[in-house]
């Protein structure tokens, strides 16, 4: 099953509010490719290497000699520009790029403690478009798909959210698209809806919105809750 949007050569931006299940996606997502038997990096700048790999054998029933071909780099603290060298040096044995997340990140070329901040802060935002535009500029030279997380704000609405990840994107040479989403659970995305548990991928082409897929995470888990 197809979670995420990703295409070779591609760079896809996964946003989302706090505890939406962007984590718990690209987790789930990479356990999928692995399954398939393709090489995977994880760079994670918030969580250890011992939660990701806890999560794919633990949750999503990986076996162990799936593990082979992952490679999970806790990134906290690395400057973009080292992750970038990774990837080069792996560019060979790499078939999809996870980074969690691009808030994160930060670009040597900017401000440091500017970079801590972990909204998308006016002040961040050139940075933030620089980090996006090198990323794709990347997948695309070495043929390889890239998962870029983002956190975003959690009073943005709906109309909020696509034009937030349009401008965040809005530097990309057209010739290094960008595939842009967001997830969003059912009563943010209808407040009608009281259900909590279905997590939805949508996908965004300028204004236009496009469900991708669903998932529901509590059924996804191999464990109750």
């Amino acid at each position: 099953m197809e979670i995420l949007k990703t295409e070779k050569g591609f760079l896809s931006i996964l946003a989302g509010k706090t505890d939406m299940g962007k984590s718990t996606i690209s987790v789930l997502n990479c356990a999928e490719h692995l399954k398939k038997g393709e090489n995977v990096i994880f760079f994670s700048l918030e969580y250890n290497q011992s939660i990701i790999y806890y999560k794919l054998v633990n949750h999503f029933d990986l076996k162990f000699n799936e593990l082979i071909n992952l490679n999970v780099v806790d990134s906290r603290e690395l400057p973009l520009k080292e992750i970038e060298n990774i990837i080069y040096n792996r560019k060979k044995e790499v078939d999809i790029v996870y980074i969690d997340y691009l808030d994160l990140l930060r670009d040597n070329t900017y401000n440091r403690e500017n970079s801590r901040k972990k909204e998308l802060d006016p002040d961040r935002l050139p940075e933030l478009q620089e980090i996006i535009a090198k990323l794709a500029e990347m997948a695309q030279e070495l043929n390889i798909s890239i998962v870029l997380l983002s956190q975003l704000k959690d009073n943005l609405t709906l109309e909020n959210i696509v034009e937030n990840i349009n401008l965040v994107t809005s530097t990309v040479n057209t010739k290094n698209k960008v595939i842009k989403m967001f997830i969003g659970r059912d009563e943010t995305l209808n407040p009608l809806i009281k259900c909590n548990d279905m997590s939805h991928i949508i996908l965004i082409d300028g204004y236009n919105l496009m469900h991708f897929s669903s998932v529901n995470l509590k059924e996804a888990y191999k464990f109750w809750w």
